[in-house]
């Protein structure tokens, strides 16, 4: 199996951030297709029935923030937000976005063992604000990490009255490969090709003179998962830069199974390439 670069990589420097908002610009479903926009609103009325109106929203991995913002439309307005992102331009662009009463932009690397959820903060008036309920919201970040040992994380962290909201990229159909086929195009093009190529230049040590190729290989860690990856191929080495899991929905709550979460709903868009999962400790 090659070596893989780390997530963070492809989002370390603004100029990454702002070539992946440009693959996200031409190519994400979330953008094109009304129906996927939708599905960030729909949870909005189960939340109200299980979450306190005072309440801090945790948007890990926000980006820009766009997804989360399409969710408080619908919700009233969170005491206080931390806005995490490897990127922290990108977190403090999602904390301008935002609507909140006390907000925190962080940078955090969700691989490592940092106990984002809490995160130590400065000011008094903010640590008091961390016995309120929290609204976990993981949007994009799923497809791109080794899916269990973050959701395991992210339970140990969580507390009787939170609750986590999370966005899964979804094989359509009953068969991960077979789907990730269809989905493919979304990746293999040559905006994203320029993202990722950027963030190979950038990387530290340098990788040797290569070339970008494209394929759905089984995930390391769950044999019946493609992954669609991209692969900088050298004369001697193969590193892989960039990796997204396209599970079924089945696969999906079997991962739920496994970190004793509670699904508590579950949205899809009508083409089942996106899904949303509301689960609770």
């Amino acid at each position: 199996m090659p070596s893989e670069l780390p997530a963070s990589a492809l989002y370390s420097h603004p100029s990454l951030g702002r070539l992946w908002k440009k693959t996200h610009l031409a190519h994400s479903p979330f953008l094109h297709r009304k129906a996927v926009r939708q599905l960030y609103q729909k949870p909005a009325a189960t939340i109200r029935q299980h979450l306190s109106p005072s309440y801090s929203l945790v948007a890990l991995g926000c980006a820009d923030g766009i997804k989360e913002s399409l969710l408080l439309q619908k919700l009233p307005p969170p005491t206080l937000l931390l806005a995490l992102d490897t990127n922290l331009s990108l977190a403090r662009r999602a904390a301008r976005r935002l609507h909140a009463h006390h907000k925190i932009p962080r940078k955090v690397d969700l691989t490592s063992t940092f106990t984002f959820l809490n995160p130590r903060l400065k000011n008094k008036n903010h640590q008091s604000l961390q016995t309120l309920p929290r609204l976990i919201t993981l949007f994009g970040v799923l497809p791109n990490l080794n899916p269990l040992p973050l959701l395991r994380r992210l339970a140990q962290q969580m507390h009787p009255r939170d609750l986590l909201l999370f966005s899964v990229n979804l094989a359509p159909g009953n068969s991960s490969f077979a789907g990730a086929r269809k989905v493919l195009p979304q990746y293999d093009n040559s905006t994203t090709r320029r993202w990722l190529e950027a963030a190979v230049k950038r990387y530290r040590p340098k990788l040797p003179p290569g070339t970008l190729e494209f394929g759905i290989h089984p995930d390391p860690n769950q044999n019946s998962l493609a992954r669609i990856e991209a692969r900088w191929i050298c004369q001697k080495s193969t590193r892989i830069v960039f990796a997204s899991r396209r599970p079924t929905a089945s696969q999906v709550n079997s991962w739920i199974r496994a970190t004793r979460l509670r699904t508590t709903a579950r949205f899809c868009e009508p083409f089942g390439e996106e899904g949303l999962w509301l689960v609770s400790y």
